[in-house]
């Protein structure tokens, strides 16, 4: 009886120690799986890290540009001051030019034109050109003073 409770005690023993074993080889593999898992944690800690940083990057070269855009705005603001002071400037000297063109020294410019004009086309007439300068030709030429555009060729008089 002794010998059977040895037997049973021994066999229970070597039971417990196996299923120890089996259970000390199972953490094993936990820890090493654990390790791994950590290694490859701090791959992916090293990766958002980067991620983060070309964040950060990004971020100050969005506020760099938004102070550049910042001074355009300003400075497009001095130019649209800029450019309504010269419409007036404009409007002001589109005034005296009418004053001017309505005046004497508009009128005597005028005159002048005119005599201009009418000395060219006498000395056209005396040349015997029929056709007055400026005017269109048939075949869609233009008689300019001194040469006559047919078919893109020039000729000289």
């Amino acid at each position: 009886m002794t010998q059977t409770a040895a037997l049973i005690a021994a066999s229970a023993f070597a039971l417990l120690a196996l299923a120890g074993i089996v259970a000390l080889l199972r953490l094993a593999r936990l820890m090493s799986e654990a390790t791994r898992l950590l290694a490859r944690g701090d791959v992916l800690l090293d990766r958002a890290q980067v991620a983060v940083d070309g964040a950060q990057a990004a971020v100050d070269r969005a506020g760099r540009q938004l102070d550049q855009a910042a001074s355009v705005t300003a400075s497009m603001d001095d130019l649209g001051a800029g450019m309504s002071e010269l419409a007036g400037q404009v409007n002001a000297l589109a005034g005296v030019g009418k004053a001017i063109a309505a005046g004497p020294v508009g009128k005597a410019g005028a005159v002048a034109y005119g005599v201009r004009h009418a000395l060219g086309l006498r000395r056209a007439a005396r040349l015997g050109n029929k056709t007055l300068p400026g005017s269109v030709l048939g075949t869609g030429s233009v008689l300019d003073t001194g040469s006559v555009l047919d078919r893109g060729v020039v000729e000289r008089r």
